[in-house]
């Protein structure tokens, strides 16, 4: 089996030279970075990669994202009220994000 992959694959990359469509390739000539790969546990790979490519953050990294956003506009804001206000849902989303990391 590992044999007709290897073949489709050669037959691919040829194919592909010869219509010149890796010419204009940005990533020609880099090495490629399979730190993050390696890093990740084999088990959760597949996973991680499926949520990648569909653009979908973990729970906790998207509520560290919204925790940042509001920080910004907690450094931003003028009006006492609304600063207390983005300062409790900081700390509200710190608690969730707290919460999820502790349960994985």
């Amino acid at each position: 089996m590992s044999i007709f992959i290897d073949n489709a694959i050669s037959g691919w990359i040829r194919k592909a030279e010869q219509t010149g469509e890796l010419k204009d390739n940005p990533y020609k000539g880099k090495s490629i970075d399979l730190e993050d790969y390696f890093n990740t546990p084999a088990e959760h790979r597949m996973g991680m990669k499926i949520l990648k490519d569909a653009n979908c953050l973990p729970p906790a990294i998207q509520l560290m994202k919204e925790i940042e956003v509001k920080k910004e506009q907690f450094q931003q804001e003028a009006n006492e009220y609304s600063k207390e206000a983005l300062r409790k849902e900081i700390i509200s989303l710190e608690l969730k994000r707290n919460l999820l990391l502790e349960s994985q």
